[in-house]
């Protein structure tokens, strides 16, 4: 059997061999600004003003204005393209997010879906804050389900800032799997 849908193929013994390694690192495409908390401050309606006062904030005890926390997962992605990189193609497979667990580690499974997602927030996101991504496999835990055989698979994204503060440390839990030949997918 080959890998027909998302993720690398690979055997089990490769799968356990990262675990504990670091399986990707990502860059945040644009620093923390002013701009991008408005827009999405603006979808969600919500008015909080440390977000967009700084008066506010600093008697908040923050330095300016700061972002939400949970837009960690925004400033802490790569680009999907950039100037130089090839001009995507109708026959193309779709770009995905940066989910190293699905899509750069082994394991010989043609399917997956996530499960759960835990997420701890640290140092508060800053203007001019610029992000990184460490992702690690934290965990491998091999089960069969109605769905089919295959196992969860832990990926823990560490976001920092320049200064080497943590942001947000996110559990992800991915179960990658073969389906059984009667699973209900």
């Amino acid at each position: 059997m080959s890998n027909s849908g998302w993720g690398k193929w690979g055997s089990w013994e490769e799968t356990q061999a990262l675990l504990g390694k670091i399986i990707g690192v990502s860059h945040g495409a644009d620093a923390v600004e002013k701009g991008s908390i408005r827009r999405w401050l603006e979808a969600k309606e919500f008015d909080c003003p440390i977000h967009t006062d700084s008066s506010a904030a600093k008697d908040a005890g923050f330095p300016d204005i700061v972002a939400p926390a949970t837009m960690a997962f925004t400033y802490g992605v790569g680009p999907y393209w950039k100037p130089g990189d090839p001009q995507q193609q109708l026959e193309d497979p779709a770009k995905q997010i940066n989910i190293p667990a699905i899509f750069d580690v082994p394991a010989p499974c043609i399917l997956s879906f996530a499960t759960s997602v835990d997420v701890e927030f640290g140092a508060p996101l800053l203007l001019g804050d610029q992000l990184t991504n460490t992702s690690k496999l934290v965990g491998v835990t091999h089960k069969t389900m109605s769905v089919g055989k295959g196992a969860f698979l832990r990926q823990q994204d560490t976001y920092t800032n320049q200064r080497g503060e943590t942001v947000a440390i996110v559990h992800m839990d991915i179960f990658r799997f073969v389906p059984h030949e009667d699973a209900p997918i």
